[in-house]
C-alpha cells in the first residue's frame, strides 16, 4: 500500500519536473490531502509577533493564537460534518458563535474540506512558492466567502492555511504565517488516495 506522503511526494515529483505543469485540479488535489497536522508559526503585528498554532485532527479544526507566546492566547475549535456543514465546538471569547460558522484565515482548511464534501470545488489553481514552502490559493468564492479581498493560500502537502493572497495586489497579506517561522508536521498514517488523482492538470492537452 502507497503512504499518503510518497504520493503526494510522487505528485509534487510529476508536478514540479515539468515546466509546464503548475496547475492542480482543485477537487482532487483537496479529497488527497492527510487527515491531520500541526502547524506553527508567528504572524507580525504592529508591537509584536503573535505565536500562532494551527492543526487538523480529522474534522475537527484549532487555532491557538492571538498573542505573544508567554501570553493566554485565544482558541478557536470547529467541526467539519459529513454533509459540508461547519459548527463550533470551542467558541473563543469575545465571539458570537450563535449563528453559522465560517471559517476564514487560518482556519480556512475547514472551508476547504466543507467545499469539497460539498462539491464545490472546481477549475484548477497554480501552484506557487511561499518561503521555502508551495501554496495553492483558491478563490473565496469556492470556499462561501461573500464578497472576499483575500483568497486564502493552502500549503501543497498538508492543506494548511499558512498565508492570504491580496485580489488586488496579487501579493500575500493579511494574516499570513511569516514562512520563516512556519513549522509544518503531516500524518501519514492512513493511506494515500490513488496517485493518478493526484496528477497535475496538463495545460499542453
Amino acid at each position: 500500500m502507497v503512504g499518503r506522503g510518497s504520493a503526494v511526494g510522487l505528485f509534487l515529483a510529476l508536478c514540479c519536473s515539468d515546466a509546464r505543469a503548475t496547475e492542480v485540479d482543485l477537487a482532487s488535489w483537496a479529497k488527497a490531502l492527510p487527515p491531520a497536522f500541526d502547524v506553527s508559526g508567528s504572524k507580525n503585528e504592529p508591537t509584536y509577533l503573535a505565536a500562532i498554532d494551527i492543526a487538523r485532527d480529522g474534522d475537527r479544526f484549532t487555532i491557538r493564537g492571538g498573542a505573544p507566546a508567554w501570553m493566554e492566547r485565544s482558541l478557536e475549535a470547529v467541526i467539519v460534518s459529513a454533509d459540508g456543514s461547519i459548527a463550533h465546538e470551542v467558541c473563543p471569547s469575545g465571539m458570537d458563535c450563535r449563528q453559522p460558522a465560517r471559517p476564514a484565515g487560518f482556519l480556512s482548511t475547514a472551508a476547504l474540506l466543507a467545499a469539497s464534501r460539498l462539491g464545490r470545488l472546481h477549475g484548477s489553481a497554480a501552484v506557487e512558492p511561499y518561503g521555502a514552502f508551495e501554496v495553492v490559493c483558491i478563490p473565496g468564492e469556492q470556499l462561501s466567502i461573500s464578497a472576499p479581498i483575500l483568497d486564502p493560500c493552502f500549503e501543497l502537502r498538508s492543506g494548511a492555511a499558512i498565508a492570504q493572497k491580496h485580489r488586488t495586489s496579487h501579493r500575500f497579506d493579511g494574516p499570513s504565517l511569516d514562512p520563516v517561522s512556519v513549522k509544518i508536521r503531516i500524518s501519514s498514517e492512513k493511506p494515500a488516495a490513488s496517485p493518478s488523482s493526484l496528477l497535475p492538470k496538463d495545460n499542453a492537452s
